[in-house]
Protein backbone atom coordinates (compact mmCIF):
# COMPACT_ATOMS: atom_id res chain seq x y z
CA UNK A 1 0.00 0.00 0.00
CA UNK A 2 1.33 3.47 -0.90
CA UNK A 3 1.62 5.53 2.28
CA UNK A 4 0.49 9.16 2.65
CA UNK A 5 3.97 10.58 1.99
CA UNK A 6 3.96 8.75 -1.34
CA UNK A 7 0.81 10.37 -2.70
CA UNK A 8 0.10 13.22 -5.14
CA UNK A 9 1.21 16.58 -3.76
CA UNK A 10 3.90 15.13 -1.48
CA UNK A 11 6.65 14.03 -3.90
CA UNK A 12 8.89 16.45 -5.80
CA UNK A 13 11.05 15.01 -8.59
CA UNK A 14 14.83 15.05 -8.64
CA UNK A 15 16.27 17.62 -11.05
CA UNK A 16 19.51 17.68 -13.10
CA UNK A 17 22.06 20.47 -12.95
CA UNK A 18 23.15 22.28 -16.13
CA UNK A 19 26.44 21.24 -17.71
CA UNK A 20 28.18 23.15 -20.52
CA UNK A 21 29.15 20.37 -22.95
CA UNK A 22 28.64 16.67 -23.71
CA UNK A 23 31.18 14.11 -22.53
CA UNK A 24 31.95 10.38 -22.57
CA UNK A 25 32.08 8.45 -19.30
CA UNK A 26 31.99 4.82 -18.22
CA UNK A 27 30.51 6.03 -14.90
CA UNK A 28 27.40 7.47 -16.53
CA UNK A 29 24.36 6.45 -18.49
CA UNK A 30 22.99 8.93 -21.02
CA UNK A 31 19.37 9.66 -21.97
CA UNK A 32 17.64 11.95 -24.43
CA UNK A 33 16.17 15.02 -22.77
CA UNK A 34 12.61 15.06 -24.05
CA UNK A 35 10.94 18.40 -24.83
CA UNK A 36 7.80 17.96 -22.77
CA UNK A 37 6.30 18.07 -19.28
CA UNK A 38 7.76 16.29 -16.27
CA UNK A 39 5.14 14.00 -14.70
CA UNK A 40 5.13 11.59 -11.79
CA UNK A 41 2.70 8.68 -12.22
CA UNK A 42 1.19 7.26 -9.02
CA UNK A 43 -0.16 3.76 -9.63
CA UNK A 44 -2.30 2.09 -6.96
CA UNK A 45 -4.03 -1.10 -8.04
CA UNK A 46 -5.86 0.01 -11.21
CA UNK A 47 -5.92 3.73 -10.43
CA UNK A 48 -3.50 6.22 -11.99
CA UNK A 49 -2.90 9.77 -10.79
CA UNK A 50 -0.53 12.24 -12.44
CA UNK A 51 1.42 15.10 -10.86
CA UNK A 52 3.70 17.73 -12.40
CA UNK A 53 7.00 18.98 -10.96
CA UNK A 54 5.14 21.75 -9.08
CA UNK A 55 3.05 19.22 -7.08
CA UNK A 56 -0.08 19.99 -9.13
CA UNK A 57 -2.35 17.12 -10.12
CA UNK A 58 -2.88 16.73 -13.85
CA UNK A 59 -4.79 13.44 -14.05
CA UNK A 60 -7.99 14.78 -15.62
CA UNK A 61 -6.07 16.52 -18.42
CA UNK A 62 -5.04 13.20 -19.98
CA UNK A 63 -7.84 10.60 -20.23
CA UNK A 64 -5.71 8.50 -22.59
CA UNK A 65 -3.44 7.74 -19.61
CA UNK A 66 -6.15 6.35 -17.30
CA UNK A 67 -5.00 2.82 -18.18
CA UNK A 68 -1.30 3.58 -17.75
CA UNK A 69 -1.21 0.91 -15.02
CA UNK A 70 -1.43 -1.71 -17.80
CA UNK A 71 2.06 -0.67 -18.92
CA UNK A 72 3.59 -1.90 -15.64
CA UNK A 73 3.58 -5.28 -13.89
CA UNK A 74 3.10 -3.73 -10.45
CA UNK A 75 0.10 -3.10 -8.21
CA UNK A 76 1.71 -0.11 -6.50
CA UNK A 77 4.41 2.12 -7.95
CA UNK A 78 5.53 5.72 -8.34
CA UNK A 79 7.12 6.34 -11.75
CA UNK A 80 9.06 9.39 -12.96
CA UNK A 81 8.94 10.37 -16.61
CA UNK A 82 8.28 12.96 -19.30
CA UNK A 83 5.04 13.62 -21.17
CA UNK A 84 5.37 14.62 -24.83
CA UNK A 85 3.19 15.47 -27.83
CA UNK A 86 4.49 14.62 -31.29
CA UNK A 87 4.48 16.92 -34.31
CA UNK A 88 5.26 14.44 -37.04
CA UNK A 89 7.98 12.29 -35.51
CA UNK A 90 9.44 14.88 -33.13
CA UNK A 91 8.38 16.12 -29.66
CA UNK A 92 6.83 19.59 -29.80
CA UNK A 93 6.56 21.63 -26.62
CA UNK A 94 4.30 24.26 -28.28
CA UNK A 95 1.95 21.46 -29.37
CA UNK A 96 1.86 20.09 -25.82
CA UNK A 97 1.04 23.58 -24.52
CA UNK A 98 -1.78 23.77 -27.06
CA UNK A 99 -3.08 20.44 -25.73
CA UNK A 100 -3.24 21.57 -22.09
CA UNK A 101 -4.44 25.14 -22.68
CA UNK A 102 -7.70 25.97 -20.91
CA UNK A 103 -9.62 23.87 -18.42
CA UNK A 104 -8.97 20.17 -17.68
CA UNK A 105 -12.17 19.32 -19.59
CA UNK A 106 -10.99 21.31 -22.63
CA UNK A 107 -7.58 19.63 -22.52
CA UNK A 108 -9.19 16.20 -22.19
CA UNK A 109 -11.42 16.90 -25.20
CA UNK A 110 -8.30 17.39 -27.33
CA UNK A 111 -6.98 13.89 -26.54
CA UNK A 112 -7.90 12.52 -29.98
CA UNK A 113 -6.53 15.54 -31.86
CA UNK A 114 -3.33 15.85 -29.84
CA UNK A 115 -2.57 12.53 -28.12
CA UNK A 116 0.30 12.36 -25.64
CA UNK A 117 2.96 9.77 -24.89
CA UNK A 118 4.41 9.11 -21.43
CA UNK A 119 8.13 8.26 -21.37
CA UNK A 120 9.15 6.72 -18.01
CA UNK A 121 12.80 6.86 -17.00
CA UNK A 122 12.93 6.18 -13.25
CA UNK A 123 11.07 4.55 -10.38
CA UNK A 124 10.73 5.84 -6.80
CA UNK A 125 8.41 3.35 -5.13
CA UNK A 126 7.66 -0.28 -5.90
CA UNK A 127 4.94 -2.36 -4.22
CA UNK A 128 5.54 -1.84 -0.49
CA UNK A 129 8.73 0.23 -0.27
CA UNK A 130 10.72 3.23 -1.40
CA UNK A 131 13.55 2.45 -3.82
CA UNK A 132 15.03 5.96 -3.93
CA UNK A 133 18.09 4.86 -1.94
CA UNK A 134 19.12 2.32 -4.58
CA UNK A 135 21.66 3.23 -7.27
CA UNK A 136 20.32 4.39 -10.62
CA UNK A 137 21.47 1.15 -12.29
CA UNK A 138 19.41 -0.91 -9.82
CA UNK A 139 16.34 1.30 -10.16
CA UNK A 140 16.59 1.09 -13.93
CA UNK A 141 16.64 -2.72 -13.72
CA UNK A 142 13.53 -2.57 -11.53
CA UNK A 143 11.80 -0.29 -14.03
CA UNK A 144 12.70 -2.50 -16.97
CA UNK A 145 11.58 -5.56 -14.99
CA UNK A 146 8.01 -4.28 -14.57
CA UNK A 147 7.64 -2.39 -17.85
CA UNK A 148 5.21 -3.84 -20.40
CA UNK A 149 4.69 -0.86 -22.72
CA UNK A 150 1.53 0.40 -24.33
CA UNK A 151 0.06 2.71 -26.96
CA UNK A 152 0.73 5.82 -24.86
CA UNK A 153 3.80 4.64 -22.92
CA UNK A 154 7.34 4.11 -24.25
CA UNK A 155 10.40 3.45 -22.09
CA UNK A 156 13.14 6.07 -22.42
CA UNK A 157 16.14 4.46 -24.17
CA UNK A 158 19.41 4.33 -22.27
CA UNK A 159 22.86 4.88 -23.80
CA UNK A 160 26.12 3.77 -22.23
CA UNK A 161 29.40 5.68 -22.06
CA UNK A 162 29.18 7.65 -25.34
CA UNK A 163 27.54 10.96 -24.47
CA UNK A 164 29.22 12.91 -27.27
CA UNK A 165 27.84 10.75 -30.08
CA UNK A 166 24.37 10.80 -28.53
CA UNK A 167 24.51 14.59 -28.35
CA UNK A 168 25.48 14.79 -32.03
CA UNK A 169 22.47 12.63 -32.90
CA UNK A 170 20.25 14.88 -30.76
CA UNK A 171 21.60 17.96 -32.56
CA UNK A 172 20.99 16.40 -35.97
CA UNK A 173 17.39 15.62 -35.04
CA UNK A 174 16.91 19.06 -33.38
CA UNK A 175 15.93 17.56 -30.03
CA UNK A 176 16.22 19.35 -26.67
CA UNK A 177 19.40 17.79 -25.31
CA UNK A 178 20.73 14.91 -23.21
CA UNK A 179 20.95 14.00 -19.52
CA UNK A 180 23.99 12.23 -18.02
CA UNK A 181 23.17 10.12 -14.95
CA UNK A 182 25.78 8.78 -12.55
CA UNK A 183 25.39 5.00 -12.37
CA UNK A 184 25.56 5.14 -8.54
CA UNK A 185 23.02 7.97 -8.20
CA UNK A 186 20.32 7.66 -5.55
CA UNK A 187 17.02 9.42 -6.27
CA UNK A 188 17.15 12.68 -4.29
CA UNK A 189 13.55 13.90 -4.17
CA UNK A 190 13.18 17.65 -4.63
CA UNK A 191 16.93 18.12 -5.06
CA UNK A 192 18.95 19.49 -7.96
CA UNK A 193 22.04 17.32 -7.97
CA UNK A 194 25.26 16.82 -9.93
CA UNK A 195 24.47 13.12 -9.99
CA UNK A 196 22.35 14.15 -13.00
CA UNK A 197 23.70 16.62 -15.58
CA UNK A 198 21.67 18.18 -18.41
CA UNK A 199 23.36 19.33 -21.60
CA UNK A 200 21.05 21.48 -23.70
CA UNK A 201 21.06 21.69 -27.48
CA UNK A 202 20.62 25.28 -28.64
CA UNK A 203 18.13 25.10 -31.48
CA UNK A 204 17.22 27.56 -34.25
CA UNK A 205 13.90 28.95 -35.43
CA UNK A 206 12.85 31.16 -38.35
CA UNK A 207 10.85 34.08 -36.94
CA UNK A 208 9.17 37.26 -38.20
CA UNK A 209 10.35 40.65 -36.97
CA UNK A 210 7.37 42.68 -35.72
CA UNK A 211 9.08 45.57 -33.96
CA UNK A 212 12.30 47.01 -32.65
CA UNK A 213 13.63 49.09 -29.77
CA UNK A 214 16.40 51.69 -29.89
CA UNK A 215 18.56 53.05 -27.07
CA UNK A 216 20.71 56.17 -27.41
CA UNK A 217 20.07 56.15 -31.15
CA UNK A 218 21.29 52.56 -31.62
CA UNK A 219 19.40 49.36 -32.30
CA UNK A 220 18.85 47.68 -28.93
CA UNK A 221 16.56 44.73 -29.66
CA UNK A 222 14.02 43.25 -32.07
CA UNK A 223 10.63 41.71 -31.26
CA UNK A 224 9.93 38.45 -33.05
CA UNK A 225 7.09 36.01 -33.50
CA UNK A 226 5.68 33.14 -35.54
CA UNK A 227 2.32 32.50 -37.14
CA UNK A 228 -0.29 30.31 -35.47
CA UNK A 229 -3.88 30.05 -36.70
CA UNK A 230 -3.29 32.96 -39.11
CA UNK A 231 -2.19 35.24 -36.24
CA UNK A 232 1.35 36.41 -35.52
CA UNK A 233 2.19 35.32 -31.98
CA UNK A 234 4.86 37.15 -29.99
CA UNK A 235 7.80 34.94 -28.95
CA UNK A 236 10.16 37.39 -27.30
CA UNK A 237 12.60 40.27 -27.51
CA UNK A 238 16.07 39.56 -28.94
CA UNK A 239 19.07 41.73 -28.14
CA UNK A 240 22.05 39.38 -28.33
CA UNK A 241 23.77 38.91 -31.68
CA UNK A 242 22.37 42.01 -33.40
CA UNK A 243 25.81 43.54 -33.97
CA UNK A 244 26.52 41.06 -36.76
CA UNK A 245 23.69 42.55 -38.89
CA UNK A 246 23.12 45.95 -37.27
CA UNK A 247 23.90 47.99 -40.39
CA UNK A 248 21.52 45.93 -42.53
CA UNK A 249 18.72 46.01 -39.95
CA UNK A 250 19.08 49.76 -39.39
CA UNK A 251 18.81 50.35 -43.13
CA UNK A 252 15.67 48.18 -43.49
CA UNK A 253 13.55 48.56 -40.34
CA UNK A 254 12.71 52.32 -40.37
CA UNK A 255 11.09 52.03 -43.81
CA UNK A 256 8.70 49.37 -42.46
CA UNK A 257 7.39 51.31 -39.44
CA UNK A 258 3.63 51.19 -38.83
CA UNK A 259 1.32 52.61 -36.15
CA UNK A 260 0.07 49.40 -34.52
CA UNK A 261 1.51 46.11 -33.36
CA UNK A 262 1.37 43.24 -35.87
CA UNK A 263 1.22 40.71 -33.02
CA UNK A 264 -2.04 39.03 -32.04
CA UNK A 265 -1.39 39.86 -28.38
CA UNK A 266 1.04 42.74 -28.01
CA UNK A 267 3.78 42.28 -25.41
CA UNK A 268 3.58 44.34 -22.24
CA UNK A 269 6.55 46.67 -22.10
CA UNK A 270 7.55 50.02 -20.65
CA UNK A 271 9.93 50.46 -23.58
CA UNK A 272 9.01 52.50 -26.64
CA UNK A 273 8.57 49.96 -29.41
CA UNK A 274 8.71 50.84 -33.10
CA UNK A 275 6.22 48.47 -34.73
CA UNK A 276 6.99 47.31 -38.26
CA UNK A 277 5.25 45.50 -41.10
CA UNK A 278 5.93 41.76 -40.59
CA UNK A 279 8.04 41.29 -43.71
CA UNK A 280 11.56 40.49 -42.46
CA UNK A 281 12.51 36.98 -41.34
CA UNK A 282 15.24 36.40 -38.76
CA UNK A 283 16.89 33.15 -37.73
CA UNK A 284 17.00 32.97 -33.93
CA UNK A 285 18.98 30.54 -31.79
CA UNK A 286 17.43 29.71 -28.42
CA UNK A 287 17.99 27.47 -25.42
CA UNK A 288 14.44 26.28 -24.76
CA UNK A 289 10.76 27.22 -24.62
CA UNK A 290 9.26 28.79 -21.52
CA UNK A 291 5.89 27.55 -20.23
CA UNK A 292 4.14 30.56 -21.81
CA UNK A 293 5.71 29.87 -25.22
CA UNK A 294 8.49 32.43 -25.23
CA UNK A 295 12.08 31.81 -26.36
CA UNK A 296 14.59 31.52 -23.52
CA UNK A 297 18.05 33.06 -24.11
CA UNK A 298 17.38 34.03 -27.75
CA UNK A 299 20.27 35.12 -29.98
CA UNK A 300 19.98 36.72 -33.43
CA UNK A 301 21.86 34.71 -36.08
CA UNK A 302 21.01 36.27 -39.45
CA UNK A 303 18.27 37.50 -41.77
CA UNK A 304 16.69 34.84 -43.97
CA UNK A 305 15.24 35.07 -47.47
CA UNK A 306 12.01 33.30 -46.55
CA UNK A 307 8.35 34.30 -46.89
CA UNK A 308 7.10 35.48 -43.46
CA UNK A 309 4.05 33.20 -43.63
CA UNK A 310 6.40 30.19 -43.64
CA UNK A 311 7.42 31.00 -40.04
CA UNK A 312 4.93 28.89 -38.12
CA UNK A 313 4.76 27.40 -34.66
CA UNK A 314 4.90 23.61 -34.71
CA UNK A 315 1.30 23.02 -33.63
CA UNK A 316 0.17 20.23 -35.90
CA UNK A 317 0.19 16.68 -34.56
CA UNK A 318 0.67 15.23 -38.05
CA UNK A 319 3.12 16.06 -40.83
Amino acid sequence: MIKLEWTVGNVKPMEPQPYPEPFDSSNHFFEIKWDGMRLLAFIKDKEVRLQNRNLQERTTYFPELTELYLSFKARNAVIDGELIALAGHKPSFPLLMKRIAGSPATAAARSHLIPVIYIPFDILFLEEKSVTQYAFTERREMLEGIFQGGEHCVLSPLFRKEGRSLFQMVKAKELEGIVAKDRSSPYLMGKKSRYWLKIKNRRRLATVIGGYVTASGCLNSILVGCYRDRHLHYLGRVGSGLKRAEAELVSLLPSLVRDSSPFHLSPRSTLKVNWVEPLLVAEIEYLEWTADLKLRQPVFIKLLSLPPESCRLDLDSKE
